[in-house]
């Protein structure tokens, strides 16, 4: 997991904006690509829109094990403010809602705070090494 968490965020790497945090997770071929288009699209709309559209933006991401299921943190702050929740939900956010709850068999849940996104994903560790 950790690798993949990396790996999607390198482009935009800053070890004091975006910190990483959780234990050794193992991820099958089959998961990758749900877990990386969740991280990707995130970080995309961080990067036009969220935390990392500003100087001061920093994202916390991180993962733990409890129970039969991990789940994902994905916390902005320091960037523009929200007022108010999108209207509608763009192509990416269907797709990766899409993604979690039907290949993954998992729940994602947008918390839309006016500090800043946060991302709320559950995944059962069995869809993760299976």
């Amino acid at each position: 997991m950790d690798r993949l968490v990396q790996t999607v965020l390198s482009p935009y790497m800053d070890r004091e904006r975006i910190i990483l945090n959780g234990p050794a997770v193992s991820v099958n071929e089959s998961a990758v690509t749900s877990l990386a288009l969740i991280l990707h699209e995130t970080a995309t709309n961080a990067a036009k829109y969220g935390a990392l559209s500003a100087p001061e933006g920093c994202i916390h991401v991180d993962w733990t094990k409890r129970d039969a299921d991990l789940y994902l943190k994905w916390q902005e702050s320091g960037g523009p403010s929200i007022a108010d929740p999108p209207s509608a939900h763009g192509f990416g956010t269907t797709l990766v809602e899409r993604s979690v709850t039907g290949q993954l068999q998992g729940s994602v849940e947008y918390d839309w705070r006016p500090e800043g996104l946060t991302v709320h994903v559950v995944v059962p560790l069995e869809r993760l090494s299976s």
